[in-house]
């Protein structure tokens, strides 16, 4: 064969392997070698590489949140409901669903918000009983992201001492009588028990030491405020019910936990400054929207992105300005070399501070831009803003067009057909995508050469798409038969290469149906 023959059928067969999906694949080798350049997107702010600092978010599990509603506060207006529909699902999905959404966030820790027991119970028992976190353990391990988040605990006192001894001692519940802190044993309107036994105790039994967040070895555990609702918490009280939970936690699991307190407890009790490990001053409502204490040669975040509480007898508001202000308190906090920063509250739609990803909708109903804000500017404030293998689940789009109306099964959103997966790592995946219909995806940090790859399920070939990022168009992915429509396959969707450090608008341009996706993924080169 002749040079220039040899050459033309190396160019012919280059375009059909594009065209068709050589060997199975949809755009073979050559998209990785001939990178598109792309020289548009933004510049965001975000951490920088010298700051090092933690960084967490709390999560309330009340049973309204595992069961999707009703989201009814008394009577203020709900913002921020999540895209997530937990009421047509079991609660083992919401976990595998925020398990997701933790880890796309790249936060260091959750610290679930634990209110403890009442012994002989059904479980779970009115929200956030430590003996729920079994399935959230159980999700991290099926999604594969042991290695990606732990687990801290947020011990909401009032909650776990004082309504749960009221409901043991006095059948009613609430905070009257207040907790005692003086007594030890509960003979009276105190126990340490509450704290230990129906709490931190069943927590260490239920999330595995390799799955705790640890601060320089021992697992963290923050405690919400010793206010109103305690009595005689001084003369070191507080502090020997903290030092007898340490020693509990020594004995009995070889735990030396990191006590981070609300500033509560060393007013109320000084001797707790030679029992804790850090301090935090919470925020305030409407200012400020970010503390920063500074305690035994560290200092510690707190803050939120957001806060709605409106009806007749209160008006709580932090107005989320789209997105600037938690940009603002990130920058103070973890921006600032803070060791450890707590973020209000992955969950707490309650109080419009949610960080999870919302419906879709207008920024009147939910006080965000679009879908995924929150999620991407916790991403850009955490340890890696630029992921350098980056997943995006095929469910979470922003925005959505084409012809698809509504959701058959239910079990996501309704502006896309979105199933239960028999893929690995479990979820969702989007299905019966027809042609025409697209997807974007915002502010997405995309830097450097990346190599984009999609999971696709295919009952027979056919099917067509392509990346336009910035307006940039990808190579056209033909999609082979993959045996069915659970059946699934990675396809290499070719390489881009984008500016250091720029965050950009991600389409899928579905050219021709019959595909099934479960996520893509830009792998950096």
């Amino acid at each position: 064969m002749s040079r220039r023959k040899h050459r033309l059928l190396t160019a012919l067969l280059a375009v059909a392997a594009s065209v068709i999906g050589l060997g199975g694949w949809g755009y073979a080798g050559a998209a990785a070698s001939t990178p598109i350049t792309d020289t548009g997107g933004s510049v965001l702010p975000h951490r920088s590489s010298a700051v090092t600092g933690a960084l967490g978010v709390t999560f309330g599990f009340e049973d309204r949140t595992m069961a999707g509603g009703p989201y009814e506060n008394q009577g203020a207006t709900i913002y921020n409901y999540p895209m997530y529909t937990a009421k047509t699902a079991t609660t083992d999905q919401f976990w595998l669903d925020y398990v997701e959404e933790l880890v796309s966030a790249g936060v260091d820790f959750v610290g679930v918000d634990t209110r403890g027991f009442v012994p002989g119970s059904a479980v779970p028992n009115g929200g956030g009983d430590p003996r729920e976190l079994t399935q959230l353990v159980n999700a991290i391990t099926k999604a594969g992201a042991a290695g990606k988040l732990k687990i801290a605990a947020f011990d909401d006192v009032p909650a776990s001492l004082t309504d749960k001894k009221n409901q043991v001692k006095h059948h009613t519940g609430g905070y009257t009588p207040p907790f005692d802190m003086a007594d030890t044993t509960g003979a009276g309107e105190g126990g340490y028990q509450y704290l230990w036994d129906n709490d931190l105790k069943v927590f260490y039994q239920v999330v595995p030491d390799s799955m705790l967040y640890k601060v320089d070895g021992r697992p963290l555990v923050y405690l919400w405020g010793d206010g109103s609702m305690f009595i005689n918490q001084g003369n070191g009280n507080s502090a020997r019910m903290l030092q007898y939970v340490r020693s509990q936690a020594q004995s009995t699991f070889t735990e030396n936990p990191y006590f981070i307190v609300d500033q509560a407890w060393l007013k109320n009790d000084p001797a707790v400054s030679s029992v804790a490990d850090g301090e935090d001053d919470w925020f305030g409502v409407p200012s400020p929207t970010f503390t920063n204490q500074a305690f035994n040669g560290h200092t510690y975040g707190a803050t939120a992105p957001s806060f709605s509480f409106v009806n007749s007898s209160h008006n709580m508001v932090i107005d989320p300005q789209h997105g600037k202000t938690l940009v603002d308190n990130l920058r103070s906090t973890v921006g600032a070399g803070d060791y450890i920063t707590l973020v209000e509250g992955f969950s707490d739609w309650l109080e419009g501070a949610a960080l999870w990803r919302t419906e879709a909708g207008s920024y009147n109903v939910t006080q965000r831009d679009y879908p995924n804000q929150n999620l991407n500017i916790m991403r850009r404030y955490s340890r890696t803003p630029f992921p350098t293998d980056l997943t995006v689940q095929a469910e979470s789009a922003d925005v959505v067009a084409g012809t698809t109306q509504g959701s058959p099964s239910g079990v996501y959103r309704s502006d896309l057909d979105v199933r239960t997966t028999t893929d690995t790592g479990s979820g969702w995946n989007v299905q019966n995508i027809v042609a025409g219909e697209s997807e974007q995806w915002n502010e997405v940090p995309l830097q450097g050469t990346e190599n984009l790859k999609v999971r696709v399920a295919a009952p027979a070939s056919g099917a067509r798409f392509q990346f336009v990022i910035d307006g940039v168009q990808g190579p056209v992915v033909a999609v082979p038969s993959t045996g069915g429509a659970q059946v699934w396959q990675t396809l290499d969707a070719g390489t881009f290469q984008f500016t250091p450090g720029t965050y950009h608008t991600v389409q899928i341009h579905y050219l021709a149906g019959g595909v099934s996706v479960n996520w893509w993924q830009a792998v950096s080169a």
